[in-house]
């Protein structure tokens, strides 16, 4: 897909300024353009975010809870239309009849060295195209949910000049969904790599309300040091060649990256599919 919509759109791996989408959607850019398998999409940038922001009056207290309620402006609601409608088209062409989606917040300097904001932004799942518009407007109100400000105002981060992107992807119809780390993420053990994965969607286990299976294996020979299972009574949610093939892909990100990375993926039938990637920037030494 070309950069369509002016400044508004930009089509993952083809975004010509990565520094518009937020750390996630930079991210997932960056992985288009590695050539990882990533679900399609595209990145309402933030200057939609600031477009829609400048529509508001700023001496109105309440003008934060305006964001999420007030309609889209228009150059920003007919860029994410005609989006919209080219990602629907583009997911019919590959044999998905009823396109489901996911929205999620791409928040300046999230996911970065400084902050992670882990499960503090707005994330949706599983939605009909027509309720993307929404979702949007609660991804940017998110920006200043209570704890998002109490994050900000711990790691002393400025609020006035936060921004939000916001990135719409193909839903993956996950079997199953796991983070990785290729270094253990508690010790700094770089002989050991940890996954965390539960059955289907992983959005709970992000925000850390179900339990998952926690793996740690030996990285030179791939075998699994110790299993800790999580609350599914179905047994392991990771199958033998599930499990190595997603080592593999945390290891080939790794190599492309040059530095230990933790990843989000979500398998679909056969197939792995990478939702996020960045380096691990604090670690404990061994």
């Amino acid at each position: 897909m070309s950069g369509r919509n002016g400044d508004l759109i930009a089509w993952l791996g083809t975004a010509p300024d990565p520094d518009s989408l937020g750390g996630k959607g930079a991210s997932l850019d960056r992985l288009v353009r590695m050539g990882f398998r990533v679900p399609a999409g595209f990145c309402l940038t933030t200057a939609a975010f600031s477009a829609q922001v400048a529509s508001l009056d700023r001496e109105d207290p309440a003008w934060r809870e305006r964001l999420m309620g007030s309609p889209l402006v228009a150059p920003v609601d007919r860029a994410l239309g005609e989006a919209l409608d080219a990602l629907v088209a583009e997911l019919r062409s590959m044999g998905v009849d009823a396109p489901r989606l996911a929205v999620r917040s791409s928040a300046v300097g999230e996911d970065g060295s400084v902050a992670s904001y882990a499960g503090l932004h707005e994330t949706e799942l599983d939605l009909q195209p027509e309720a993307v518009a929404g979702a949007v407007a609660r991804c940017w109100a998110s920006l200043w949910s209570p704890a998002a400000l109490a994050y900000r105002q711990r790691r002393g981060i400025p609020v006035d000049d936060a921004a939000m992107a916001v990135v719409v992807q193909a839903l993956v119809p996950a079997d199953a969904a796991a983070v990785g780390f290729t270094r253990h993420p508690v010790t700094g053990r770089a002989d050991q790599l940890v996954i965390t994965a539960v059955r289907g969607l992983g959005d709970a286990m992000v925000s850390g309300t179900v339990t998952p299976d926690t793996y740690t294996l030996d990285r030179p020979s791939r075998a699994t040091l110790e299993l800790e299972r999580g609350e599914d009574p179905r047994g392991p949610s990771l199958d033998s060649p599930a499990l190595d093939e997603l080592v593999e892909l945390m290891l080939a990100v790794e190599a492309r990256f040059g530095a230990p990375v933790d990843i989000e993926a979500a398998r679909s039938g056969a197939l792995w599919y990478l939702l996020q990637a960045r380096p691990i920037t604090a670690m404990a030494m061994a």
